[in-house]
């Protein structure tokens, strides 16, 4: 009978361990999505060559003070950013900007557009994806928004930007009335008088956030925006694409986007790199300029035309160091008239020092 029983024993013994190894053998099983969730993953990261290599058929790339940055060509002489497109609201984004123009999938949504008066309006790139980089400015029958410019900090997807950092000639002007309009482009208000009065009397509303790691454009109100184009705004859904090019695309109330994860390489260049000296002759030959007749409201024009390199993107923000909003620093006299000013007071003679009267009798030098 024992023996009988301790058979039994070890026939249960060898069961489990059956058992067992049969537990083991499916267990990869449910691990199998996550490798393929890692390649899925992987396949949204691109280089920043991306830029280079697909705009490269739709601009100039240049070596501006010592960053490569992107020039549009075929563009009217009254063209600047955030003006061919439209505005969409989604719930996750707020504010998408949808470009009409075959770069628009990179220039709006990475990056930063800076102007300068040799070159014109140029892009540096970024790597991290927005809805747009904007800031945002209202009245009563206006709203207005300008690219947020480059900046010399260490940080240039920082939002810290005010208004008085923004040039004037950034800014574009709509009524209220047409700020949904399916081409922006035909609203913009651009006499320039009617234009500067605008912009100056207007009060900043403020600039793109950034919320659990996400960046929001959220600043203007869906409510006043309904009240004001009596319309009704509806959310449009995001579908996300692994395909750059299919970016930007808006079917059946669906909006394309792609917000892959740029990696900065040192190493990649453009193909080519355009002969800075052709790009200023092309900027030369408009025959309007924005800067003319426009204030600067503080903004140094320096740090608008000397864009910093691309890589300092990498050096992202926390949300909450970005969310901190800057404080209103004083406004300076742009660089432009203080150079203009230096001669000035470099012909002013210096005030000599005064000498005491001398009296020709007692003094023999007198």
């Amino acid at each position: 009978m024992k023996r009988v029983l301790a058979q039994n024993a070890v026939r249960l013994m060898l069961g489990g361990v059956t058992a067992c190894l049969l537990m083991v053998v499916d267990i990869p099983n449910p691990i199998a999505p996550f490798s393929l969730v890692s390649q899925a993953r992987a396949a949204t990261e691109v280089s920043i060559s991306t830029f280079y290599e697909d705009l490269s058929s739709h601009g100039d790339w240049v070596s501006y003070h010592g960053a490569t940055v992107f020039v549009p060509v075929d563009v009217p002489d009254d063209w600047r950013p955030y003006t061919l497109g439209h505005w969409v609201y989604t719930e996750e984004y707020g504010w998408l900007w949808v470009s009409d123009e075959p770069f628009g999938w990179a220039t709006y949504h990475y990056g930063r557009w800076g102007y300068a008066d040799d070159i014109g309006w140029y892009w540096v790139p970024g790597t991290r994806w927005a809805p747009a980089w904007v800031t945002w400015r209202r009245d009563r029958e206006h709203i207005i928004w300008a690219p947020l410019p480059p900046r010399r900090d260490p940080d240039l997807i920082s939002i810290e930007v005010t208004f008085d950092t923004t040039p004037d000639y950034y800014w574009v002007v709509v009524p209220s009335r047409e700020f949904l309009a399916a081409d922006v482009s035909v609203a913009v208000i651009r006499d320039r008088s009617e234009f500067v009065r605008i912009v100056e009397a207007a009060q900043p509303a403020g600039d793109v956030t950034i919320q659990n790691n996400v960046v929001v454009n959220k600043v203007i109100d869906v409510d006043v925006i309904e009240k004001e184009t009596d319309q009704n705004v509806t959310a449009v859904k995001v579908s996300k694409t692994d395909a750059p090019e299919q970016s930007g695309k808006l079917e059946n109330d669906t909006v394309a986007v792609f917000e892959g994860e740029v990696k900065a390489d040192p190493k990649a260049k453009p193909a080519k790199l355009k002969d800075i000296e052709q790009v200023k002759q092309v900027q030369a030959g408009r025959k309007s300029k924005p800067t003319e007749g426009a204030r600067a409201d503080g903004a140094e024009p320096e740090e608008t035309a000397k864009p910093e390199q691309p890589a300092a993107e990498q050096q992202q923000a926390e949300p909450e160091q970005a969310a901190k909003p800057e404080k209103p620093k004083g406004k300076k006299q742009p660089a432009a008239e203080q150079e203009q000013a230096e001669p000035e007071q470099a012909a002013k003679p210096k005030p000599r020092s005064q000498k005491k009267a001398c009296d020709p009798q007692t003094d023999a030098n007198c």
